[in-house]
């Protein structure tokens, strides 16, 4: 009884909406890339649907029998610590790797310069001074990685029995999600696709408003989208448009 309710109510707001005229529109995802550029997202999949899907889980969390579970602020904070040294492993990682290509390209030269040309001795202190620099970012990224992976390791027992419960309190709450689904779409299907290398997608819909559903992984957690499909012929996902969710 408690699916049927809401399910009436929520069909009953999406009736009032369902006026648009069919379309096409491309949607196009990016993140922020580690050089701080932005970064199409390839291979994404894609859900359009024709009604808000958030409200569905709204309405579901509030006729729950009990609250969402939530992190405690312990476990929270020691989460957050987790990704931000891995954010700085991965930074560190980065930067070596970009050290050591320097450093092989400059080798390199050096192997095709006879050393009594002048250039050799600038060229072989700039590789010596490079080497160090090197050897300096190698120990600074495996001690990045050894506080990221010690870290981890403390606060993984405790995510994971969290995450039980999540997902325990998630089955329950939400079961009948697709009972609702199934009558929104009322014998329409949800339409599925990938972006591509360029992190586009296009799709005609049919008449109505549409909502365009992915996610994509970052350093800090995930990216998740829920967002109204516009009345124009792209629409552009990133994280001004994002909620950012943590990724357990």
């Amino acid at each position: 009884m408690r699916t049927h309710r809401i399910t009436a109510a929520l069909l009953a707001v999406v009736a009032l909406t369902a006026t648009a005229c069919g379309s096409s529109v491309t949607v196009e995802v990016v993140t922020e890339g580690p050089d701080g550029e932005p970064q199409p997202q390839a291979n994404l999949p894609l859900d359009f649907l024709p009604f808000d899907r958030d409200s569905v889980f709204d309405a579901l969390d509030a006729a729950a029998e009990t609250p969402r579970p939530e992190m405690g602020e312990e476990l929270q904070a020691a989460s957050d610590r987790v990704l931000s040294l891995q954010a700085e492993w991965r930074e560190a990682e980065t930067e070596w790797s970009e050290t050591r290509d320097e450093l092989r390209n400059l080798r390199e030269r050096l192997d095709q310069i006879d050393p009594r040309d002048p250039d050799y001795r600038s060229l072989y202190d700039q590789f010596g001074q490079l080497e160090g620099r090197e050897a300096q970012l190698d120990r600074q990224r495996k001690a990045a990685f050894d506080s990221f992976t010690t870290a981890q390791d403390e606060v993984s027992t405790r995510l994971d029995s969290f995450r039980v419960v999540l997902e325990t309190w998630e089955n329950d709450a939400y079961s009948g999600y697709y009972d609702i689904e199934m009558e929104l779409l009322d014998g329409d299907e949800v339409i599925a696709d990938t972006t591509n290398d360029a992190g586009r997608a296009t799709a005609t819909l049919p008449g109505g408003d549409w909502w365009v559903t992915t996610r994509a992984p970052v350093l800090d957690g995930e990216l998740y989208w829920n967002v109204p499909v516009p009345d124009t012929d792209t629409l552009r996902l990133d994280e001004s448009n994002a909620t950012l969710r943590p990724r357990l």
